[in-house]
């Protein structure tokens, strides 16, 4: 009982700080969120790359940049887009797949789209020393074998027991590797000659980024999902054409610079997480660009700040006593009220009585059959001597 008089007067009478809250469940409350916040941190949403807000975009509120609410912006680490959502700075966040949410900070909910990841080629031209037509076919081939080997099975039961991943086998290539052969290097042309002649096979890639268990490409040997999958296709494409060939990355911070590496050349194809239903130049990807079998299909993940603001709350309780009905909250709050003017009132009339100037006293020459008599001044507060009978003489208690 007293607990719950304590809340409730606290509650009352003081104005406690909270954290900033949300109840975003679902895509149809963030859309509507967005649409709504009177700030910029209710219409932002953090992103990992531009193509992940491309293959969503569709379910998304209109940008800012098209005329809408939604504030769309890129970072280079999921721990900073985990930290903003938390702390308010962001409505949101979307990743290919949830972020860990051990601590239940998160409230987690599908984009309810399908994203393909593939690797992009220089679109296919037989005249050019840059045609991309062989490395496909080879690339195709060693991702088939990725596939058919077990290999995607592995890593995808790996992280997801590790880090609640969950992809998707979205296959654009029949998983059998007799229909998907490695062209003979003795017939090599365009960039599979380059790169049989070079054994070096370059790579456009996003970052340096740290994007936790999907991949940290700041360390010297990149480690995480991506650069697994990375490993295990390439592993194929080394046993059809030999160990000693190597994989370099080219990186950059944007999709755009990464992909224009490929258009021009200084590149041979991107990385295998690169999302298929996204733009290049304000284009569809897939207009400029051939791409390869498709490695896996992602369900993108969007999660906001699951904590709830509170002013005061005590645990949830069966017993009655901590149930109080309207009437009672109010009479507890009028009577704290009247007892606290009481105390003020007290302290006021003890205050005038120490200064000597009562509130409730009455001059003595102004009482009912009151005796007056002139008594100077100078005597008030003497000590008076006292008759030899023990009483005093003119003594103002006398009167």
């Amino acid at each position: 009982m007293m607990k719950s008089l304590a809340v409730l007067f606290a509650s009352y009478f003081c104005v406690v700080p909270a954290k900033a809250s949300s109840s975003i469940k679902n895509l149809f409350e963030l859309n509507s969120a967005i649409t709504n916040a009177t700030s910029d941190a209710g219409k932002t949403v953090g992103f990992l790359s531009q193509a992940n807000y491309q293959s969503v975009q569709s379910v998304l509120e209109e940008s800012s940049a098209n005329g809408g609410s939604l504030i769309v912006k890129v970072f280079p680490s999921s721990s900073i887009v985990e930290e903003l959502v938390k702390n308010g700075s962001l409505v949101a966040g979307l990743f290919t797949s949830c972020p860990s949410n051990q601590q239940n900070e998160f409230n987690l909910f599908g984009a309810t789209i399908v994203a393909p990841r593939s690797s992009f080629f220089t679109i296919a031209n037989t005249s050019s020393p840059v045609d991309s037509s062989q490395l496909r076919e080879a690339w195709d081939a060693a991702i088939v074998r990725f596939i058919e080997a077990g290999s995607f099975k592995n890593i995808e039961t790996q992280y997801y027991n590790s880090d609640g991943f969950d992809a998707v086998g979205a296959w654009t290539c029949g998983v059998n590797p007799n229909s998907h052969p490695f062209p003979p290097a003795g017939q090599a042309t365009g960039l599979l000659q380059r790169v049989l002649s070079t054994r070096v096979l370059r790579v456009g890639a996003l970052g340096p980024s740290n994007w936790g268990f999907q991949g940290n490409y700041q360390l010297t040997n990149p480690a995480g999902l991506w650069p697994d999958v990375m490993n295990r296709i390439f592993e194929q494409f080394q046993q059809a054409y030999g160990t000693d060939i190597v994989l370099t990355r080219h990186f950059h911070f944007t999709s755009a610079d990464v992909m224009n590496d490929v258009l021009t050349g200084n590149t041979d194809l991107t990385e295998p997480y690169w999302t298929v239903p996204a733009f290049h130049n304000n284009e569809a990807r897939t207009k400029n660009f051939d791409i390869s079998c498709t490695v896996l299909g992602t369900e993108s993940c969007f999660f906001t700040n699951a904590q709830v603001a509170q002013v005061a709350q005590t645990p949830s309780s069966n017993n009655d006593d901590d149930t109080f009905p309207a009437w009672a909250v109010a009479v507890i709050v009028v009577l704290g009220s009247l007892t606290l003017l009481g105390v003020l009132f007290t302290c006021f009339l003890i205050s005038r009585e120490k200064s000597g100037k009562p509130i409730f006293y009455t001059p003595l020459n102004e009482r009912k059959g009151a005796v007056t008599s002139s008594v100077p001044s100078s005597v008030v507060g003497m000590t008076v001597p006292k008759a030899s009978n023990g009483q005093t003489r003119g003594s103002i208690d006398a009167l």
